[in-house]
């Protein structure tokens, strides 16, 4: 990969964790030591960065070349041709890491390989910034998890678009199922809001309805970690 490219999803990464309030162009370059017109020019593209800097900048953010790597062009750099161009590996994980905006490659537990043209044909509507979010990521469902998705077993995986963060129903008349952020932890269920609270009912209605308080400044879509759009069983 060339070193603009890498420059540019920098630029990406740097916006988009501006836009959700994570950090600002002002508190970015003094931790970085660097002045604030450099760094200015820089997202404005109106300037390039040196190796040293950019490795300054990667410090201070917290992150690797790795995390600027677009996986999908990875995975078909890596994969036969035969494969790379008919599916997509998309990466299992915990449930814990399924709530990250990045997670590193040894947080990914395996791959399972899904039908590009599928994958395609499901629209993402974001309510936030998440561009540089992995878009697909696989979880195994806990018994509790089960229970909540009404299925006898827990041996079943679900697909998440974490492209989806609106509560608009993807399907008229029909609410979504979503995986939600409750404090770090991954749980399913239909999402609803109720003044300043996030109310998950699971899909079984002799389970428990959770509420989940939304902070002051953030909206309630930052809680959404995605829609699940497949149920795989493992038999």
């Amino acid at each position: 990969m060339k070193l603009q490219t890498l420059q540019d999803q920098l630029r990406t990464h740097i916006r988009a964790r501006i836009a959700r309030g994570e950090l600002t162009g002002v508190s970015l370059a003094r931790a970085a030591d660097f002045p604030q017109g450099h760094l200015s020019n820089f997202l404005n593209a109106r300037r390039g960065l040196s190796l040293e800097s950019m490795d300054r900048l990667l410090d201070t953010l917290d992150i690797g070349l790795l995390d600027l790597v677009d996986l999908k062009d990875l995975r078909k750099r890596l994969a036969p041709p035969e494969v790379a161009e008919g599916v997509e590996k998309i990466a299992l994980v915990s449930a814990r890491t399924a709530v990250l905006a990045r997670f590193a490659p040894d947080q990914i537990l395996e791959t399972r390989s899904f039908n590009k043209s599928f994958l395609r044909k499901l629209k993402p509507r974001p309510a936030e910034d998440r561009r540089d979010w992995l878009r697909f990521v696989l979880i195994r469902l806990d018994v509790k998890g089960a229970r909540q998705f009404s299925i006898a077993t827990a041996a079943a995986t679900l697909l998440i678009d974490r492209h989806y963060s609106s509560l608009q129903p993807y399907r008229r008349l029909q609410p979504n199922v979503y995986a939600v952020n409750f404090g770090g932890r991954c749980v399913m269920g239909y999402v609803s809001l109720f003044d300043d609270y996030l109310v998950l009912r699971p899909r079984d209605p002799q389970q428990e309805v959770e509420m989940l308080r939304i902070e002051r400044g953030r909206s309630y879509s930052e809680y959404i970690v995605g829609r699940v759009c497949h149920v795989g069983l493992e038999v």
